[in-house]
């Protein structure tokens, strides 16, 4: 399942929030090495890193066709802003209430509202496809 929605942030400007695609990889990459260098908040350093672009775009192509995770990227006048994703925790039946939310945000878009439509979008995606697959689950 994909996710589309235009917000405006706080500033005036625009700001599409999206599901990734293999394309997006090499702006993905470099929003995530740039904000984990930004802020000691984040699970993991730039320098830790391991991916290229080819295997994020992969990555972010894997979370748009899956049923219940998702990475949604915020872009900006054509600029990756940020990023949220729910990841499932488990693949079996007992663990698909659990998962990860992930968010980030390039420090020069704090303060926009992106991250509070990100920390919207990312679980209402996420939470209506479980809810149709736990509704179509057979008895």
């Amino acid at each position: 399942m994909t996710y589309h929605q235009i917000i405006q942030l706080k500033n005036g400007a625009s700001c599409c929030l999206r599901s990734g695609t293999a394309a997006d990889g090499q702006a993905a990459l470099d929003n995530f090495i740039l904000t984990h260098a930004e802020t000691d908040n984040l699970l993991t350093y730039p320098e830790e890193n391991t991916l290229t672009a080819t295997q994020e775009g992969e990555y972010l192509q894997a979370k748009t066709e899956s049923p219940n995770e998702v990475e949604i990227l915020a872009i900006v006048d054509g600029k990756v802003a940020g990023t949220a994703g729910i990841n499932a925790v488990g693949g079996c039946y007992k663990l698909q209430h659990r998962a990860e939310f992930g968010i980030s945000i390039a420090k020069e878009f704090w303060g926009l509202g992106i991250g509070q439509a990100l920390t919207a979008a990312a679980p209402a995606r996420s939470s209506r496809s479980t809810r149709k697959k736990a509704a179509t689950r057979p008895a």
